[in-house]
């Protein structure tokens, strides 16, 4: 199994990558202007699905925000790409979520922060209404944008687009690991040589005759991403878990029995 686009979606949004957001509106906040303005931006996606941005009150991105949520037709994107968390690993794309922001005030706002920080526990929180302001953005279209690698729908530009659906977008979970991916895969890479060397064994009597070696590329609760040494060249493939895995402590049983494993399964592992 692989993640959904939706969960896909889910855990580029989640927070813990770099967010910009777009805003069209001219002068008096119409949305037929064709001004532009984009903003780097704080932000996270909370349990329930909801888009948050934390912002400085009065900075030039609330000011920009401003007549978007005075404006019902004017939409906002915010814009979140993957970044590769070794080198050569896969792209994840990026995904673009347009909506209409809302501008939160009182007790709404203060709710919303505890909602927030339950994602990401920023000192800011703490001025919401004294400095800090909270924008809830409503989701009207997502669009994720992701490697084609010469699917029959890929674009000029090689990536390929796909509509996520926003109610399969709330109820989807972002991946437990996305957040500390890079560090997981720095140490299944510095202390872990006996999974990586069954991994490379079971790819080599599977799916990849004349694999030499593996590293560990990404890593989702759904399996491993590798990239196996054939003849000098790097392979991705996929070594995928029986079921989904939810944190660490399951994650850590499951790589001791796939280092432990010498019975080969019968395809644990599958070209990309």
């Amino acid at each position: 199994m692989e993640p959904t686009p939706a969960e896909i979606a889910r855990t580029l949004a989640a927070g813990h990558l770099p967010a910009r957001i777009r805003t069209e509106c001219g002068p008096g906040g119409g949305s037929s202007a064709s001004s532009a303005t984009e903003f780097a931006v704080t932000h996270v996606t909370d349990r329930m699905g909801r888009v948050l941005l934390l912002l400085a009150e009065d900075s030039p991105v609330d000011r920009a925000l401003r007549p978007v949520a005075a404006d019902g037709d004017a939409v906002a994107q915010l814009m979140v790409a993957d970044r590769q968390p070794v080198s050569g690993s896969p792209w994840r794309g990026r995904i673009t979520m347009s909506g209409w922001a809302t501008r939160l005030t009182g007790i709404a706002a203060h709710r919303t922060a505890m909602d927030f920080a339950e994602v990401n526990a920023v000192g800011e929180l703490l001025d919401v209404g004294r400095g800090s302001v909270l924008y809830r953005l409503d989701l009207a279209e997502i669009e994720w944008a992701t490697p084609g690698y010469d699917a029959e729908d890929t674009g000029p530009d090689g990536l390929r687009r796909v509509d996520v659906d926003v109610d399969a977008f709330l109820d989807a979970e972002p991946d437990p690991f996305g957040p500390d991916e890079q560090k997981l895969l720095a140490d299944l890479a510095d202390h872990h040589d006996d999974l990586l060397a069954e991994l490379c064994a079971q790819a080599r009597e599977t799916a990849v005759p004349g694999a030499r070696s593996a590293r560990a590329l990404r890593l989702d609760r759904y399996g491993l991403t590798l990239g196996v040494d054939v003849a000098g060249e790097e392979r991705w493939i996929r070594a995928g878990f029986r079921h989904p895995i939810s944190d660490l402590k399951e994650l850590a049983e499951v790589f001791h029995l796939l280092a432990c494993c010498r019975c080969r399964p019968e395809s644990h592992t599958h070209a990309y």
